[in-house]
């Protein structure tokens, strides 16, 4: 892993045992992320149709995985950036308020059979405590869903004066004007253009809302 994670294929590899040491904590992470699901029940049941804010976070940061680690399996070797992928999905997963959500367990069987080009002995076993039947080796690669990888919400920043306030969370696609009507009615901007007059106000759609005031 540490290899594999440390640079390109084409590039020379400097031997670094804190990298080392990183790497087993990050697998040291994923059997905690894995053993834990397994100890609260292991659920199974199929994807609803309607799923929480938090579990299509969830979904997105697996299909995204998915997707990158395949982009980097093909043509050009890119094992630094797979792994840096792998990691990220992990973070996804420490981080999610939905554990008991087939979402999760999507995402942790995902995490498992990603994992397995680059950790097979780890992921091997964590497969069979999972309950299933037959090498992880011998499964199918995931595929991710194209719908999965757009969120369906962004996050702006709010601006007063140009000096960044804090940050709204706002549905993706909203218009230029919906969203300046969101971000003025938002407590962030409440709390510094209340009782002031705004003199202009700059959108910049799926980024900021800043707020010129006298």
């Amino acid at each position: 892993m540490f290899i594999l994670f440390k640079a390109p294929p084409e590039k020379d590899l400097e031997w670094d045992e804190a990298d080392v040491e990183g790497q087993a904590r990050f697998l040291g992470r994923v059997w905690r992320l894995v053993t834990q699901f397994i100890e609260s029940g292991n659920p199974s049941a199929a994807m609803p149709d309607n799923i929480s804010a938090a579990e299509k976070k969830v979904r997105r940061a697996t299909h995204i995985a998915i997707k990158e680690i395949t982009e980097d399996l093909e043509g050009d070797y890119q094992f630094n950036t797979a792994v840096s992928e792998l990691m990220k999905l992990s973070n996804a997963l420490g981080e999610a308020n939905c554990p008991d959500s087939p979402a999760y367990a999507e995402g942790i069987n995902t995490l498992i059979r990603l994992l397995a080009p680059f950790a097979p002995h780890l992921a091997e076993e964590l497969w069979l405590l999972m309950g299933h039947s037959g090498s992880i080796h011998t499964q199918s690669w995931c595929q991710f869903e194209p719908n999965l990888l757009v969120a369906d919400e962004i996050t702006i920043a709010i601006q007063v004066m140009g000096k960044l306030r804090g940050t709204i969370e706002a549905p993706t696609g909203i218009s230029k004007e919906e969203l300046e009507a969101l971000a003025l009615a938002s407590e962030v901007a409440q709390k510094y253009v209340v009782g002031k007059e705004i003199k202009k106000t700059i959108v910049v759609p799926g980024k900021l809302v800043n707020f010129v005031v006298s």
